[in-house]
């Protein structure tokens, strides 16, 4: 039996086909724009041998497709990506799951909240009763036997989300706008807890959640994902916490302190988590597994360079048990 498995998380920055719009300020992907891209995707996927790998800015299905091809891992995994885009409509990022692990299960995506939560925002009529980008679901068998339920998400960007023909210098609109693209996370974040606790109340599985969550571990609205409790209230009972690998890793390579520091440097928190049930925890037991380690891989180059992406890979190894 395979002793350890690694989860990674990988925002790869906006991979579409080549010569395809797909944001009003920036110009399509030439053919070698493009060959570069994916080429230097698979090149980091390769370096990173996770066996389980979420991506968010995937604009098409394809575009990873021609990804796998040029791996040397992962010319045989399965690739998950409920690909909606369909040219020369509006294209939006979407998440995908590559497995080499066989699923246990149906994949499925997740469009709206919940039960049929919504919220209005501020001096709109727009009502927002569903994610910023659908959430990926799927069970994966691991070598232990166990089944490990994997949900691949992307949530709301810190992106003031303005409203048309309002005045951007204004300090007040400003502020409304970033009220606006907050209170999207912070949805995004309690639809995703709720899929995470009903999904644990009817199968007591041990899950996984890989994505950019775009704030840090501490902010309220990834807490709202891990269920960490404020001081002056009774915390949640283990089973429905979610745990922080960066947190909880038990052999934490001497490099990681340098990695922090370096994503800090310039004024960029971690965003891209990969948060674990109680399973791989020390007080559960480590029942499904120990997390030894997590790294950010750094990408070198000239971060304006378009192959490149803007977020580093993360990657979690774990113990089975």
């Amino acid at each position: 039996m395979q002793q350890e498995i690694r989860l990674a998380t990988f925002n790869v920055r906006n991979l579409v086909l080549p010569e395809i719009a797909y944001y009003d300020d920036l110009p399509a992907y030439t053919q070698e724009e493009y060959q570069a891209k994916t080429t230097w995707i698979a090149q980091r996927i390769d370096l990173c041998d996770a066996d389980i790998i979420g991506f968010q800015e995937i604009f098409s299905k394809k575009a990873l497709s021609d990804v796998m091809a040029k791996t040397r891992r992962y010319r045989n995994a399965a690739l998950i990506c409920f690909d909606r885009n369909n040219p020369p409509a509006v294209l939006k990022p979407q998440v995908a799951l590559l497995t080499r692990f066989p699923l246990a299960g149906s994949p499925q995506t997740h469009r709206n909240f919940p039960k049929k939560f919504q919220i209005t925002l501020p001096i709109t009529d727009t009502v927002i009763n569903q994610f910023s980008r659908p959430v990926l679901e799927a069970p994966v068998l691991l070598p232990n036997g166990q089944i490990l339920n994997i949900y691949v998400v992307h949530l709301k960007s810190k992106r003031p989300d303005f409203i048309r023909f309002t005045a951007k210098p204004d300090p007040y609109q400003y502020g409304l706008a970033a009220l606006r693209s907050l209170m999207r996370r912070a949805a995004d974040a309690l639809g995703v807890r709720t899929l995470v606790s009903e999904f644990r109340q009817d199968n007591a599985l041990p899950v996984a959640i890989l994505g950019d969550f775009n704030d840090f571990s501490q902010a309220v609205s990834t807490c709202i994902v891990t269920g960490e409790e404020h001081e002056s209230e009774r915390p949640l009972p283990p089973f429905y916490r979610l745990y922080d690998c960066f947190d909880i890793q038990t052999e934490p390579e001497t490099r990681n302190g340098e990695i922090a520091r370096f994503m800090e440097a310039d004024g960029t928190p971690r965003i891209d988590h990969i948060f674990v049930s109680e399973e791989f925890t020390e007080t559960s037991g480590y029942l499904t597994g120990r997390v030894k380690n997590m790294i950010y891989l750094q990408n070198e180059g000239n971060p304006d360079r378009p192959e490149l992406s803007d977020h580093n890979l993360a990657v979690v190894t774990i113990e089975l048990r």
